[in-house]
């Protein structure tokens, strides 16, 4: 072996330890001249390095956004009027499943303005088990266009933000597990994303008919029977038809209005029903929107949550099926409450989620002038840093964003991050007895849900 060759590397190496002791030893030292940063070898490694700390700074800042009603004031003059009807189009992400927020907030109205019905309800859904304020069933074989898609992007999406057309058949998705992580080459694999599971579709094809079930809900928020019922629905030809049976009766066949443009079939009952059941050919490709229960006046809350949607580039729903909506719905206010869904802890930019939300927002102003909108900030969202649960270092920048995005957009706000108490309060709301968060440390329960419908609610009333 030729020591004079391996003599450069050892001495090189050792020199290099020898200064990197001493680096360790010498404290850090600001001064204007030369500022030294004390050196910390294994930093990059230590598990969430790659999380920037929270900005305690920014976090009381976003804390303390004002909300505004300015923008709003139209409602906010019905809202005062108990004699006055209201029609709320409530639009979320997964937060608001299950009716959470919307129905204690339609039962709180109802109570005051009075009114019958859940509003308009979607023709399948994937939380529909979860729901209590209306009971609804219904088979397999529609399909199910959304913003969550991007199959047949040129068919318009309806006002609950979903498009069902039936079929003779329904597809089933089957995952194909991934690789899996190496953990041994991860020195924390909780901060990195897991790779998502294919899905690989089947189509059976079947022998039946579509068929869409609703059963009246005498819940808190729900209503005990139907009174006044509308199928919205477009695209059906001259030959094409419903049939309806009410209380479980005999089937009638309904014709269906032809055309492109939003129709409605009135199937209100000489009486209050219970159960309402509608079957649609399976040959027949119409685009079916959904079914409003509600009454000729009073207050209604319509849900429309859609899983995992940011709430960006609305213009999935088209202009024209907006305004047919509002047409025969009379919407007094749009809520808009989402963000959650593009929080990162890593992220500290939201500028693109800003454009995109401007969009959404123009998109809606253009179709329904003058009806006011109301956005709802994303709400506190912890992770776990260094062993305890704490807000994602995004959310202020986040609340942030949509603060702006409100004020130039001329829209109300509500700073519900702020409401609920800013900073690190979802563990709070995860220790509340009852929990009026999950465990995840991000999804509110349904007391919880009904907690921040009463916050809101104050907030809009004037009484918090």
């Amino acid at each position: 072996m030729n020591k004079a060759f391996f003599r450069p590397f050892i001495i090189i190496a050792l020199a290099a330890i020898l200064v990197g002791v001493l680096a360790i030893l010498i404290p850090a030292w600001d001064n204007k001249v030369l500022p030294i940063k004390k050196l910390s070898w294994f930093e990059q490694l230590k598990p969430g390095s790659d999380v920037s700390a929270p900005d305690s700074v920014l976090a009381e800042d976003a804390a303390i956004i004002a909300s505004d009603l300015v923008n709003i004031k139209p409602f906010l003059k019905k809202l005062k009027d108990p004699s006055s009807g209201l029609r709320i189009a409530y639009f979320g992400d997964s937060i608001i499943e299950g009716d959470l927020i919307t129905g204690k907030l339609r039962q709180e109205l109802q109570a005051s303005h009075g009114g019958n019905g859940v509003g308009l309800v979607p023709i399948t859904s994937i939380v529909s088990g979860f729901r209590q304020t209306i009971k609804h069933s219904f088979s397999k074989n529609w399909e199910s266009l959304s913003f969550m898609n991007n199959t047949n992007s040129a068919i318009s999406l309806g006002f609950t933000g979903f498009t069902f057309i039936p079929r003779n058949y329904y597809v089933a998705e089957k995952a194909i597990e991934p690789m899996k992580l190496d953990s041994l080459a991860i020195m924390d694999s909780s901060l990195v994303a897991p790779p998502k599971a294919k899905k690989q579709s089947t189509r059976y094809y079947v022998n039946y008919n579509p068929w869409v079930e609703y059963t009246a809900a005498g819940v808190p928020g729900g209503a005990a029977s139907f009174k006044h019922i509308r199928l919205f629905y477009s695209n059906a030809k001259d030959s094409s038809f419903v049939k309806v049976s009410l209380d479980g009766a005999a089937v009638e066949k309904r014709r269906l209005k032809s055309g492109a443009g939003v129709q409605v079939l009135d199937l209100s009952p000489a009486s209050p029903i219970k159960k309402l059941r509608l079957e649609f050919s399976a040959y027949d490709p119409i685009h079916v929107y959904g079914v409003s229960f509600d009454d000729n006046s009073g207050a209604y809350v319509d849900n429309f949550p859609i899983r995992g949607y940011s709430g960006m580039f609305f213009q999935r729903i088209h202009q024209d099926v907006l305004k047919g909506f509002q047409r025969y719905l009379n919407y007094d206010l749009i809520v808009l409450q989402y963000g959650e869904n593009v929080s990162n802890p890593k992220i500290k930019d939201y500028s693109y989620y800003e454009r995109g939300m401007k969009k959404t927002i123009a998109h809606i102003q253009d179709a329904l002038p003058g009806v006011p909108i109301l956005m709802i900030s994303a709400h506190d969202r912890s992770i776990k840093q260094n062993g305890a649960y704490h807000t994602s270092p995004d959310i202020p920048y986040l609340v942030t964003t949509q603060s702006r995005v409100a004020q130039e957009m001329k829209t109300g706000f509500w700073n519900l991050f702020a409401a609920m108490g800013g900073n690190d309060s979802m563990p709070k709301y995860v220790a509340n007895k009852p929990a009026w968060a999950g465990k995840d440390y991000t999804h509110f329960t349904r007391s919880g849900g009904e907690h921040i419908a009463g916050m809101l609610l104050a907030y809009l009333k004037g009484t918090d």
